[in-house]
């Protein structure tokens, strides 16, 4: 298989060298120039905020203005689904609705980023986007990852500490040379943040650890690492494709062959096929030189004193077996009985063949169990207990191993030159490259610059040098990406629809001046990601309703526009969280090792009832590349091969079959049920829970004549059942949670 690809590869590249030539260069695209903060443009209506300003003009030019402003209860169902990926609670609801000040939206928005459910909601978005995953990939090995959770935690509590975005950038790419982290050195508690942060630079699929074959399959294996690490960097960063730039100079974009390589060779010093690790030996201890010199210290006379109690009992149980053995042979004759006695004392790999057959012929005698010689020897017993009881006590006193961290950190204090790749085959190296970055994207206040290497220092300062220039407000990329990703979450597509290409090949800005004003905005804040959300949320374009208008599909099909809310479908996780926030069992628990998924006899890949943390939130369950939940892969969660900024939506039978057959949902309508004849004293106030629960709001007249309909004719089809009221009650929950009203936010 290894070969396959290979050649594929191979055949890919000459493909794209031949498609090269002939492609015209474009013009600098505009995602590439400076942000500058754009004047307002002026516009007639009266505006909430400073970002209505630029969709209103835009509306002014077709004619067109915004919706009215949504109800309270749409907009708190709409603010706690965008922030924390949750539904509200009915008594949050209640709470909103009533407060009667002014600032009562405001209030409300930050408690829902005050929530620990915000880091877990916007951490996984940044998951997607940086391409994690539990699993190295490889096609069907696709091997564990153990310790990549230690980085989904540093993730999610970084949001919702509101880190600066820029610093949490930093962290990620150079976090071992921010704290000043030495190969064999002190890992202090003040660096295990940083060290975790670098895992970053290990998101992309490694096998290396699987990889077999020729040398030229591994080097290939190995070099496949270094180009997914690198396409991810710039790819979730800055929102442009470079792995086009492998074997030629860039199709679309201003970036040559050369500065691509120049890229690699930031990280080359760990990502060196010539001086490879495994993933899984990737990994960092946490503690000072002398913490961890004493563990081991304590380790190793543990395991001296270990072996000497169970030596001396191996010398003193000799001549014990020799006598029993004796005892069981006393009827042979002794010059057999000797031999047979010889050939047990041999080790068993070095046995001659006839006392091989000699103690096949009399293994009744010569193979018994510990138990029957204790059952012989009283005092083998009294002493075997002894020594058990010496090693449980002694493996009582062993230190707990050290914390360990799978980071990124450079180990070599004279990293290889790199070379540019001939056509991109990695057996064919080309001329020397420095590292370095796209001329396109730096200014003469925005180079790439390596600081004079500190004496004792190993790391090279590439990634330092690097994070500086990427974090740069002066990087016309790095603030526009992320606000395109905030807004794309938000509205369900970003001003720029293409949100991991804002380069010449990605899709134009539908407000260019709103992009670049929210950019500048976003520096300003101190690159605050919760600032951003308060001045997107508290606009009146996010706050209008999502009613369609006559005429309005006409003007602007794709409602690029924003005249109205785009109606938008929860995403995977969502669905599964939401619906067992509803039934009451979400499993609060944050943080810590995954829970493992597991693959049933019919294919279905599934998370265990009975299994410790099976009803926690999705962020915490295992992202294996090639085993995605059935129930979330039906709702386009991604199997990670790369990065995911944006999923592709679908609206499949699948879904809607899932919601009515699978054992998941049917479970957490019983528990939502269940939840609901303890909380409602009768059917109408079950009913309005059952509406305020799943869809924010009391149901409709024609609803609730509907839903006592259906409760009676099922309480008749289960009529002889002894639970007929809580079969009928989960029926209807299950209907209801496979509703639009449910599955889609307003």
């Amino acid at each position: 298989m290894v070969t396959t690809r290979f050649f594929l590869c191979v055949g890919l590249l000459t493909l794209g060298v031949a498609v090269a030539d002939d492609a015209p260069k474009a013009e600098t695209p505009t995602a590439f120039r400076p942000v500058t903060r754009p004047k307002f443009p002026e516009v007639k209506s009266t505006v909430r905020t400073d970002v209505d300003r630029f969709i209103v003009a835009a509306l002014e030019a077709k004619k067109l203005s915004l919706n009215l402003e949504a109800d309270r209860p749409t907009l708190i169902r709409r603010v706690c689904f965008s922030l924390t990926g949750l539904p509200p609670t009915v008594a949050e609801i209640d709470a909103f609705v009533t407060d009667k000040s002014a600032d009562a939206y405001e209030k409300m928005v930050d408690r829902y980023l005050a929530s620990p459910s915000y880091g877990e909601r916007w951490g996984k978005h940044w998951l997607d986007a940086a391409g994690y995953a539990d699993s190295n990939g490889y096609f069907n090995a696709d091997s564990d990852r153990p310790l990549a959770w230690r980085y989904r935690d540093y993730v999610v509590k970084s949001f919702n500490s509101d880190k600066p975005y820029d610093r949490f950038v930093r962290e990620q790419l150079a976090g071992d040379e921010l704290v000043g982290f030495t190969p064999g050195g002190d890992v202090t508690p003040a660096m295990v943040e940083a060290l975790t942060a670098t895992h970053f630079i290990r998101n992309a699929p490694d096998g290396t650890g699987e990889s077999d074959g020729n040398p030229d399959e591994v080097r290939t294996d190995r070099f496949t690492v270094l180009e997914g690490n690198v396409q991810n960097v710039m790819n979730s960063l800055l929102g442009i494709t470079v792995q086009c730039a492998r074997c030629h100079d860039h199709k679309f974009e201003p970036l040559t062959q050369e500065e691509y390589y120049s890229l690699q060779a930031i990280f080359f010093p760990v990502y060196n096929p010539e001086r490879w690790n495994k993933p899984n030996d990737r990994v960092v201890p946490v503690g000072t030189k002398a913490e961890l010199a004493a563990v081991q210290r304590r380790n190793e006379l543990i395991d001296r004193q270990v072996k000497a109690a169970q030596a001396g009992l191996v010398a003193f149980t000799e001549p014990l077996r020799e006598q029993l053995l004796n005892e069981r042979l006393k009827d042979l004759p002794p010059e057999t009985r000797t031999s047979v006695i010889e050939a047990t004392k041999t080790a068993k790999d070095k046995r001659t063949p006839a006392q091989v057959a000699l103690l096949k012929t009399h293994a009744k005698a010569t193979e018994f169990s510990d138990d029957e010689l204790a059952k012989r020897f009283p005092e083998y017993a009294a002493l075997r207990d002894r020594v058990k009881q010496t090693i449980t006590e002694r493996e009582k006193d062993r230190p707990k191993p050290p914390e360990k961290i799978a980071a990124f950190v450079e180990t070599d204090p004279k990293p290889a030159v790199h070379h540019l790749l001939k056509r991109g085959q990695h057996n064919q190296p080309g001329g020397e490259v420095e590292p370095g970055v796209p001329a396109s994207m730096s200014t003469p206040k925005n180079s790439y610059t390596i600081a004079t290497s500190v004496a004792g220092r190993v790391s090279s300062g590439r990634r330092t040098a690097f994070a500086n220039w990427v974090t740069s407000p002066k990087n016309p990329l790095f603030s526009r990406v992320m606000v395109n990703r905030v807004w794309q979450h938000h509205f369900g597509t970003g001003l720029v629809a293409t949100s991991d290409n804002l380069g010449a090949s990605g899709a134009k800005p539908s407000h260019p001046e709103l992009l670049d004003y929210l950019a500048s905005e976003f520096v300003h804040s101190q690159w605050s990601v919760k600032a951003l959300h308060r001045l997107i949320l508290t606009s009146a374009v996010y706050r209008q309703a999502s009613t369609p208008r006559n005429g309005l599909d006409a003007l602007d099909p794709d409602n690029r526009l924003l005249a109205r809310f785009p109606l938008r479908r929860l995403d995977a996780e969502a669905v599964r969280d939401a619906m067992l926030h509803i039934s009451g069992e979400l499993d609060p628990k944050a943080g810590g090792p995954y829970v493992a998924s597991k693959r049933s006899a019919d294919g279905v890949v599934e998370i265990p009832e009975n299994v410790d943390g099976a009803k926690r939130r999705s962020v915490y369950l295992q992202q294996r590349r090639t085993q995605v939940v059935t129930f979330l892969q039906l709702f386009d969660a991604p199997a990670i091969v790369s990065t995911c900024g944006k999923r592709s939506p679908s609206t499949i039978p699948l879904q809607s079959l899932v919601m009515l057959n699978s054992e998941f949902a049917r479970l957490r309508a019983r528990s939502f049920a269940t939840r609901l004849l303890r909380d409602a004293a009768d059917t109408e106030k079950r009913l309005s829970m059952a509406f305020r629960l799943v869809a924010g709001r009391e149901p409709l007249k024609a609803e609730r004549a509907a839903c006592e309909k259906f409760l009676a004719k099922q309480q008749e089809v289960f009529a002889k059942e002894k639970d007929a009221e809580v079969r009928a009650l989960a029926d209807l929950c299950q209907m209801l949670l496979a509703s639009n009203a449910f599955l889609y936010v307003e």
